[in-house]
């Protein structure tokens, strides 16, 4: 916090705090309009080479921002986000803005309206400069579209930022916005954290609303699918987590939404598993010492680490029933001649033949009856979830097998990852990501140093269901041990 509220101080407020920013605005050191100025100058300056903004707002930007300005001349206080600039990725829907998912035959679709969480952070004095580029359907690692094209990391140009939250990333990382809502329903919002050296929190199945974040209708929700915030700090992952939570639009005559608090008051109190590699994926050495190096500054704070913790579940088993109910909610947006290519295959497979094609092409043509047994199976992988965070506060674990890798122009089922000189299915990434994903855990991502190379390692901190400010809190205090997020070098001025 010191070196944040410094920068302030002496006048660059690029990489500060979105809570720093809130509060040297509310104090007069810095007004709304020169912080949004700040920022699209940055924009300006840079996203020819980054591509990550691909709708831009300015001209209504410079508008929320002065109306902030005259606010507190008048003495009013919009909200603890008063003139902080965000961007928002670009699956949410913004009021005259298009909301396309990078899909060309959504180009003209223009939302009414905003999403609930984007009106949430509005309502709390946010200044929205944009929204950030995805890949096709919100469904790569990569974050490429034939409508936008192609983002890139701010480490390395020649890599990806990741996704489908990956244009959210790079607009942190490379200091355009201070806040971000991203979303995650296989790594999302925390793959591209880890690749870009920010942090991110998935959170707990349903505390945030996803209105206006799902095509083609608004208040249809998916499963699995989560709405959340990204943030180069964790105490902004709080602030805006605690503006996001809440019941969906529909429910708030009669629901209330209310998280409990960290369950350790201090890091000495903390009880920590830490769980390296899984044979499903395959871990690089960078991920895996930075887990280590994270571990050590836990238990160097005085935390309780386990370091010889498994996991509650059998590994495959879950990641098999998630794949199955990944796929069961991505089958409804399938085209029909696509719909029958994958039951061609699923029907023309021996029941012997598990490959990856043929295990996809299954999930996508389940009878219900099938999706039925794959919840029963999520149920019992969530009672020995629960189970074992009676004897633990948190997990730490990888987020992703290794640091963002090269641009792959390569059709998906096509490509693979390099996993230290070996060759891994690209599709592996999704077993760090999906282990929380499939029994409804919090997870956050924090960054953990950088790799041999130099380029970012971040790690995942998991919790009990509806725990969200537990993995959080343990997400900060590794941060303050560790120092958390640095800048981009090319980007860092």
């Amino acid at each position: 916090m010191f070196q944040r509220q410094w920068a302030i101080r002496m006048g660059d407020i690029t990489f500060c705090s979105a809570f720093a920013l809130a509060r040297a605005i509310q104090n007069r050191e810095i007004g709304a309009l020169e912080a949004t100025e700040a920022c699209i100058a940055r924009i300006e300056r840079f996203d020819d080479h980054l591509n990550a903004l691909c709708v831009t707002l300015f001209d209504e930007a410079r508008n929320q921002a002065r109306a902030a300005d005259q606010a507190l001349e008048r003495g009013a206080s919009l909200g603890p986000l008063h003139g902080v600039p965000i961007t928002v990725k670009e699956a949410n829907d913004v009021a005259g803005t298009a909301t396309t998912w990078g899909l060309i035959e959504r180009a003209d679709h223009l939302a009414t309206e905003d999403s609930e969480v984007v009106r949430r952070l509005r309502e709390a004095g946010a200044v929205l400069l944009g929204k950030t580029n995805v890949p096709v359907g919100c469904s790569d690692w990569q974050s490429a579209n034939p409508l936008y094209g192609r983002t890139r990391n701010p480490w390395d140009l020649k890599r990806t930022p990741g996704g489908s939250s990956g244009g959210s990333a790079v607009s942190l990382a490379a200091g355009y916005a201070y806040l971000e809502a991203g979303s995650d329903i296989g790594g999302s919002l925390r793959n591209p954290a880890h690749f870009c050296g920010i942090s991110a929190h998935k959170p707990t199945f349903g505390v945030v609303p996803d209105y206006g974040h799902s095509i083609p209708d608004p208040e249809l929700s998916e499963d699995l699918a989560v709405v959340g915030p990204m943030a180069r700090y964790v105490e902004d992952l709080e602030l805006a987590l605690a503006l996001m939570v809440g019941p969906e639009p529909r429910d708030t005559r009669a629901w209330r939404i209310e998280l409990p608090p960290p369950r350790a008051a201090h890091v000495s109190q903390l009880r920590v598993a830490v769980v390296r590699e899984e044979s499903v994926c395959r871990v690089s050495a960078d991920v895996t010492g930075a887990v280590n190096a994270m571990a050590d500054a836990f238990e160097a704070a005085g935390a309780s680490v386990d370091h010889e913790a498994v996991l509650p579940v059998d590994s495959r088993a879950s990641h098999r029933t998630y794949i199955q109910l990944l796929r069961a909610v991505g089958a409804a947006e399938l085209a029909e001649s696509n719909f029958a290519r994958e039951l061609r295959t699923a029907e023309s497979a021996t029941p012997e033949d598990n490959t990856l094609p043929v295990q996809v092409a299954r999930a996508y043509t389940q009878r219900h009856r099938d999706w039925l047994g794959a919840n029963a199976e999520r149920m019992d992988l969530r009672r020995r979830w629960a189970a074992f965070f009676e004897r633990y506060d948190v997990l730490l674990c990888p987020s992703a097998p290794t640091v963002a890798w090269p641009h792959d122009e390569r059709e998906r089922i096509e490509r693979t990852i390099d996993v230290d000189g070996d060759h891994v299915s690209y599709y592996d990434q999704l077993f760090w990501s999906g282990i929380t994903v499939v029994a409804y855990l919090p997870s956050t991502v924090v960054p953990a140093g950088l790799s041999a190379g130099g380029l970012p390692i971040g790690v995942q901190i998991v919790a009990d269901y509806l725990e969200d400010r537990s993995a959080l809190a343990a997400a900060r205090w590794l941060e303050e041990a560790t120092g958390g997020f640095v800048p981009p070098p090319n980007f860092a001025v």
